[in-house]
């Protein structure tokens, strides 16, 4: 699996495709009062299924870390017990699929990690292309370390013992921020929607007054400007939020 990539199924598909024909209907309702506009459905729907799938890979890329934390945990406490390094890896197999299950990430990574040294591909390769595909640089940094101990000889349970403390050290830190910020992640949402739900109630209960910015060019052109700039305030605002260590 390339966790760089996201494959959609059929119902995600279908979601994004409704979320961005909901968001078309109300920008045209809301700001140019025609059914014209319905064609931001295409740009909305790809601009949506795109947030989508970033956040859907963070995720994934989140949990494969822990999954692969706590599998330098098993192939460290296997070295110390005296196995050596390939089988310290089947030994982190067995761990891994009691911990998480046989369809976990790291449960099958294992797998296929053990199923590649059996046929007498290096360790360290295999380990490279693991890394490659997740996309994530601390298993990345992992891999070019291991692979350069492989070659000169080195302290594996201590390399891997620095590994685990950085994601640990990491994990934690991701933790308290979520923590702190998971308040203004809220506020945030909040202000957001605060200019949808007014222009809904301006228009609802006092639709008069808005309809100089309808039917005509200068109220276009007007309302289109309140939209790229609203569009800009969220991505500003998802942009101060998403902070990564």
């Amino acid at each position: 699996m390339d966790y760089r990539q996201y494959n959609f199924n059929i119902w995600e598909r279908l979601f994004c495709m409704f979320a961005g024909l909901l968001g078309a209907a109300v920008i045209s309702w809301l700001l140019y009062r025609s059914w014209y506009a319905m064609f931001l459905a295409v740009p909305v729907g790809v601009l949506y299924r795109k947030q989508y799938r970033e956040e859907k890979i963070r995720k994934r890329k989140e949990r494969l870390l822990a999954e692969f934390k706590d599998g330098m945990q098993a192939v460290s406490g296997a070295l110390l017990a005296g196995y050596s390094m390939e089988n310290a890896w089947r030994e982190a197999e067995k761990e891994l699929c009691e911990l998480y299950g046989d369809n976990s990430m790291m449960y099958r990574e294992a797998h296929l990690i053990n199923t590649a040294v059996k046929m007498s591909e290096p360790l360290e390769s295999v380990l490279m292309e693991f890394a490659i595909r997740s996309g994530c640089e601390e298993i990345g940094s992992f891999a070019e370390v291991f692979s350069f101990a492989k070659r000169s000889g080195g302290n594996f349970p201590g390399i891997i013992q620095t590994t685990i403390r950085k994601l640990s050290g990491r994990m934690e830190v991701e933790r308290e921020i979520g923590a702190v910020l998971s308040g203004k992640k809220l506020e945030g949402r909040i202000m957001n929607s605060m200019p949808v739900l007014i222009l809904l109630y301006l228009n609802l209960t006092s639709g008069e007054f808005l309809d100089v910015l309808y039917g005509n060019v200068p109220g276009v052109l007007m309302m289109t400007l309140v939209l790229v700039v609203y569009g800009i305030s969220l991505k500003l605002s998802s942009h101060i939020l998403n902070i990564r260590v």
